[in-house]
């Protein structure tokens, strides 16, 4: 079974401040918020979001807390099984509680809601896994998924995060986002890149995905894979769209043409119930 399973890795690694004071901190304390808890936030999400186990040595570096705050906030998700160490690296991974707040979170999300029947009939209508996707700290990701009953299939896998520039999918999220916003993640995209139009470019391509209502894509986030993509809408600060995914060779551009106006059908549905505009 072929699978779209390979999540963006985490980001390079920050080099300042190994050994930081406790309230140095790469993301600086907002307005009304509680330091220690935003340190503690960074380390679950460190972890949550990682490729790999991560220790406190590299942890303290990248998120600029010091190594004994570090230590002492993966003890204390170790405790609630938010985290856990490998007993002889001492590196740690999400732990199964994480799994609760997950679920929890599917349970009462009314996107979710609106979207679960929905979903399961356009995957066995077109054969193909189908996904609800939104955008979580600049990334796509997907919160609701329907497999796929083909034994060759492509599934994305609810919770993992990728990237927004790559794939139809990421392209219909960044045409609901405000104009200030998407300038803002297209900006952080492109700093420092050799390719001084890529920026343009993009907005070219959102702005496409708008005057058409979907977008389709071809090997773009993973050797094989086609998706098709259109937009549910937003609600509040969220904004969300329906996908399927499926092989090349049952993926044809034809064929993803062709099942564009029932999905945005679909689209439409989730969205009422979603208390969204059609």
């Amino acid at each position: 079974m072929a699978t779209g399973e390979a999540s963006e890795p985490a980001g390079p690694a920050g080099r300042g401040g190994a050994e930081a004071a406790a309230g140095a901190g790469r993301g600086a304390q907002g307005p009304g918020t509680v330091q220690i808890v935003d340190h503690a936030l960074m380390v679950l999400k460190a972890i949550a979001e990682a490729d790999r186990p991560r220790g406190v040595r590299e942890l303290s570096r990248d998120l600029e807390i010091s190594k004994s705050s570090t230590q002492r906030i993966l003890a204390s998700l170790e405790k609630v099984g938010l985290a856990v160490a490998d007993e002889a690296t001492r590196k740690y991974v999400v732990g199964p509680a994480a799994l609760t707040l997950a679920w929890k979170h599917a349970d009462n999300s009314d996107l979710v809601s609106a979207a679960t029947g929905t979903t399961a009939r356009i995957a066995a209508v077109t054969g193909e896994t189908a996904c609800i996707s939104t955008i979580v700290d600049g990334r796509r990701v997907t919160v609701h998924e329907a497999e796929s009953s083909q034994p060759l299939r492509l599934i994305t896998g609810v919770g993992r995060p990728y990237s927004l520039f790559s794939g139809a999918t990421g392209r219909v999220l960044m045409s609901l986002l405000p104009a200030d916003e998407l300038g803002r993640l297209v900006a952080e995209h492109v700093a420092g890149g050799p390719d001084e139009t890529a920026g343009d470019r993009i907005l070219g391509q959102v702005a496409e995905v708008r005057a058409n209502g979907y977008a389709l894509s071809r090997s773009e986030w993973i050797a094989g894979g086609c998706g098709v993509a259109v937009p549910i809408g937003t609600q509040g600060s969220l904004v969300a769209a329906l996908s399927i995914y499926g092989p090349e060779a049952r993926l044809t551009d034809e064929r993803m043409a062709e099942l564009v106006p029932a999905l945005q059908k679909a689209a439409a549905e989730i969205a009422l119930r979603w208390r969204q505009p059609a």
